[in-house]
């Protein structure tokens, strides 16, 4: 089964791994390549018409702004407001 997080814990879980990746990052290391990655994957189903390397572009511009501050979940959710989609019942549990 798959399991899909609330976007907010999904914005708050990546906050969190890039201040965990943030050496890896900063050196260019590939996101694909570290922590980043499934936050990424879920983050991308709940946003329509963006593409996860995209999203980890924007979101990385704006955790290295304030390196992680306070700020990041409040910018991250206005720059995503348009994206955003509520993720169905039917698609939260869903065999794979």
């Amino acid at each position: 089964m798959r399991f899909e997080a609330d976007y907010d814990v999904v914005l708050e879980c990546i906050q969190e791994v890039y201040g965990l990746e943030c050496d890896n990052l900063c050196l260019g290391k590939d996101f694909r390549r570290t922590m980043v990655l499934p936050f990424m994957k879920m983050l991308e189903r709940h946003c329509d018409g963006i593409r996860m390397e995209n999203l980890h572009k924007v979101l990385w511009e704006v955790y290295q702004e304030d390196m992680g501050g306070k700020n990041f979940l409040e910018k991250a959710e206005i720059i995503l407001k348009a994206y955003y989609r509520e993720i169905s019942s039917s698609e939260q549990n869903v065999c794979v």
